[in-house]
C-alpha cells in the first residue's frame, strides 16, 4: 500500500477492490502505515484508483477513525465510490470528497479578474472563477458552501454548482447571470453612479437586517483576530494585544455579513442587484462590513499619491469610489445625513486598522513595504487607541 508523508500530514493511498476478501490485510497495511508515522498530526486517504469498496472497506475505514479520534478525509473519490459512501450513511461519519473534474477555459471569454482568481464565461449558462494557485481547496470549498447557504437564506446571489480542477488551479462553476458588476455598469454610464449606489446602500441595509442562524454560517471576527496573528512579528506583544482589544470591543451580533462589500462584488441583473465573492460572508455585526466598505472605497491607495481621476482598485476613478460611498453609506442610514455622519465618524479609525491589517496580511504585499505599514498602524491607529476603545457602540 502506498503511503506518502508531508508536513505532518500522512496520506493513504487506496487502490483497486477493497472487500472481505482482503480487509484484514488492508486494515493490517494501514495500522502498519500509522504506526511507522507516529509524527503524523493528520491522516488522509486518498480514493483515486480505488474501484470498489464492500461494508467489509468501510468498517475497516470506520476502525481507523476511532483510533485517530478526528476527521478522517478521503480524497478523490469517484462518483460512483462517493456513491457507496452516500448510500450507506458514511458521508456523514467520514471527510468524502468528489474527485474533481477537469475543466478548461481555453477560448473562454474573460469576464473579470480580482484579488483571487479571474472569472470566464464556461458556457451559455456557467461561469466559472479560477482561483490563484496558492488557493487551497478547504478555501475554495468554503466560499461555494458559503454561496450555497447565502442562497438557502433569501440572499441575492448566484447559484454555486460545483468545484473543479483547472489546470495548476481549482475553481468554482457559478450559474450564467445576465448580469454585469456595479463596477461595469458605472464604466458604461457614469450618469448612473447615484442611483446604483442608493441601490447598494438600500440592499446593504436589508442584508444586515437578516438574522442568521448560528449553525448556517461562521462568525467572520475571528478572521479580523486572525489577520492580526498573521502580522503579529511585526509589532510588540502589547501592539498586538490592542489591536485584538479593539476588535473585541465590537458587540458580537448574528446579523448577515458579506466581508467585501464594494462595486466589483455588487452585480445587476434585470435591475436587481446581486452579491457575487461571499468566501469573507458569516454572521457578525454589522459594522464590520461598513468599515471594509469603508476602507475599500475610501483608503485604498491612500499610500500613495494619486489623483482623483486616476482608477482605484475596484476600477473606478478615487473621486467615484468617495462619491459612491457616500450616497451609499446616507441610503443605508435611510437618508439621514446626521446620523451618516455620526456613525461614519465612529467607523472611520476602525476602517482604517482593518484596511492596515488587511494590507499587511496579504500574500502578495512585498516584505520591505511591511515596516511602512506597521508605523501607520502605530500613528494612525494605535496612538489612538484609548480614544477607540471608548466608542460607544449602539
Amino acid at each position: 500500500m502506498k503511503t506518502d508523508y508531508h508536513d505532518g500530514t500522512l496520506t493513504i493511498y487506496l487502490e483497486g477492490r477493497i472487500d472481505s476478501n482482503n480487509a484484514n490485510e488492508t486494515e493490517s497495511q494501514i495500522t502498519d502505515a500509522l504506526s511507522q508515522n507516529p509524527e503524523a498530526s493528520n491522516i488522509q486517504f486518498d480514493a483515486d484508483k480505488l474501484d470498489y469498496i464492500s461494508s467489509a472497506g468501510l468498517r475497516v475505514l470506520l476502525k481507523v477513525r476511532k483510533i485517530i479520534s478526528k476527521p478522517l478525509p478521503v480524497l478523490n473519490a469517484s462518483s460512483e465510490i462517493y456513491g457507496i459512501f452516500d448510500v450507506t450513511g458514511f458521508t456523514e461519519l467520514l471527510d468524502v470528497h468528489k474527485k474533481l473534474r477537469e475543466v478548461s477555459v481555453d477560448g473562454c471569454e474573460l469576464l473579470g479578474e480580482g484579488a483571487n482568481g479571474k472569472v470566464y464565461r464556461l458556457t451559455k449558462d456557467e461561469m466559472i472563477k479560477i482561483f490563484r494557485p496558492e488557493i487551497t481547496l478547504d478555501i475554495i470549498e468554503s466560499e461555494r458552501e458559503s454561496s450555497r447557504k447565502a442562497f438557502l437564506l433569501g440572499i441575492p446571489c448566484a447559484i454555486a454548482f460545483d468545484t473543479v480542477k483547472c489546470g495548476e488551479s481549482c475553481g468554482t462553476i457559478y450559474e450564467m447571470l445576465n448580469a454585469g458588476t456595479l463596477t461595469e455598469r458605472i464604466r458604461a454610464n457614469p450618469d448612473r453612479l447615484p442611483e446604483l449606489a442608493e441601490g447598494a446602500g438600500v440592499l446593504l441595509r436589508q442584508l444586515h437586517a437578516i438574522d442568521v442562524p448560528e449553525e448556517q454560517m461562521p462568525r467572520v471576527s475571528p478572521k479580523l483576530h486572525g489577520l492580526v496573528d498573521k502580522i503579529a512579528d511585526d509589532f510588540t506583544p502589547d501592539e498586538v494585544m490592542k489591536m485584538h482589544a479593539l476588535y473585541n470591543a465590537i458587540p458580537e451580533q448574528n446579523h448577515f455579513v458579506h466581508g467585501d462589500y464594494h462595486t466589483k462584488n455588487i452585480m445587476e441583473s434585470n435591475g436587481e442587484l446581486m452579491l457575487i465573492d461571499l468566501g469573507d460572508s458569516g454572521r457578525g455585526n454589522p459594522l464590520l462590513d461598513l468599515m471594509h466598505t469603508y476602507f475599500v472605497m475610501n483608503l485604498t491607495g491612500g499610500s500613495s499619491k494619486h489623483s482623483d481621476d486616476d482608477m482605484g482598485f475596484v476600477g473606478l476613478t478615487y473621486r467615484e469610489m468617495r462619491t459612491f460611498w457616500e450616497i451609499m453609506f446616507e441610503a443605508y442610514c435611510g437618508g439621514d445625513t446626521a446620523k451618516a455622519e455620526m456613525l461614519q465618524a465612529k467607523i472611520a479609525g476602525y476602517a482604517m486598522m482593518m484596511y492596515l491589517n488587511v494590507s499587511m496580511a496579504h500574500p502578495l504585499l512585498p516584505k520591505e513595504y511591511h515596516s511602512v505599514y506597521a508605523d501607520k498602524v502605530r500613528s494612525e491607529v494605535l496612538s489612538h487607541y484609548d480614544e477607540l476603545m471608548s466608542i460607544k457602540w449602539e
